[in-house]
């Protein structure tokens, strides 16, 4: 974590909404510690140790919704950019910073809180990371909206608020764990596509051979591809191409028409074009330039 990342909290740009008086302790079920709103504020920025917060360290959990904006959370080497929709969780006794995007801060709302109960929504569906980030959109601010919600509410006593707030937090902690499942179970068909393309890389790969070929619309290809590799399925398999043309030029004397051929190009312009677009010299360049290489 930078050593660069000092607290500064501008309280003339956050609202609190709630405050606990009580003093958490180790035995609270829950214990709601404070609840607020942060408007943007380009300096904004949180920075808790074992130094400066040992309480807070030791207990305290951070839930917060991102309303606009961008931010940055930072602990034990990990770092995550957050957004618009995102609900982000940082563990307990992991030293962190959270801080706003300059040019674009974040505006949040958020809530404070320890306990046994949260101690154990932690073991069964946090895992061991610092930090969680889920884009739960506007299904994860109508929870924290609730929470708040009740936490104003003057009605009814503690015991009874915290009994609604421990079943909200139970419907978040379903929702990162449907939202943590659907990721994993995307990867793996990612996964499995991937292996696809390279295991026939020289036959006629396109978006709707893909899609026909794993029960999925090309939207979800698309989307699948720029969230896992930063390039549409199109832009992928052809880079996979180039890199098997690179290896067959290395490893062969093959002439470029039997490459381009056996690649599924549709003749040896189209790979010529292909492979200096992508490597910035022709076939018969790079083969010079591994020739060279070997002497």
């Amino acid at each position: 974590m930078s050593n660069k990342i000092k607290t500064y909290v501008d309280r003339s740009r956050e609202t609190k909404l709630w405050k606990n008086s009580t003093p958490a302790t180790e035995t609270d079920i829950l214990h709601m510690e404070m609840a607020g709103i942060t408007y943007p504020d380009k300096n904004y920025a949180v920075r808790r140790t074992r130094n400066n917060s040992k309480r807070s360290f030791e207990y305290l959990y951070v839930i917060e919704y991102v309303m606009s904006g961008a931010g940055y959370i930072e602990s034990e080497g990990k770092t995550a950019r957050v957004e618009a929709g995102d609900l982000y969780i940082i563990h307990r006794r992991k030293v962190h910073a959270y801080y706003a995007d300059k040019q674009q801060p974040f505006s949040k709302k958020w809530i404070n809180l320890s306990g046994t109960f949260i101690n154990a929504m932690e073991g069964i569906f946090l895992g061991e990371e610092p930090f969680t980030v889920v884009h739960l959109g506007k299904k994860g601010e109508q929870i924290i909206d609730s929470i708040h919600k009740c936490l104003l509410d003057t009605s009814v006593d503690m015991s009874e608020t915290n009994t609604k707030i421990m079943k909200l937090l139970l419907d978040m902690f379903l929702l990162i764990d449907a939202h943590k499942r659907s990721a994993l179970k995307e990867l793996n068909a990612f996964d499995r596509i991937t292996d696809y393309i390279e295991r026939n890389i020289g036959s006629d790969l396109t978006v709707s051979v893909l899609s026909e070929k794993f029960f999925t619309s090309s939207s979800t290809l698309y989307r699948m591809f720029i969230s896992n590799v930063g390039m549409s399925p199109k832009e992928y398999i052809l880079s996979r191409k180039i890199e098997a043309a690179k290896r067959m030029i290395a490893a062969n004397d093959s002439t470029f028409n039997t490459i381009a051929a056996s690649l599924g190009f549709y003749d040896s312009h189209h790979f010529f074009r292909a492979f200096r677009a992508s490597t910035g010299m022709s076939p018969t360049e790079y083969r010079k330039s591994i020739l060279e290489e070997e002497e």
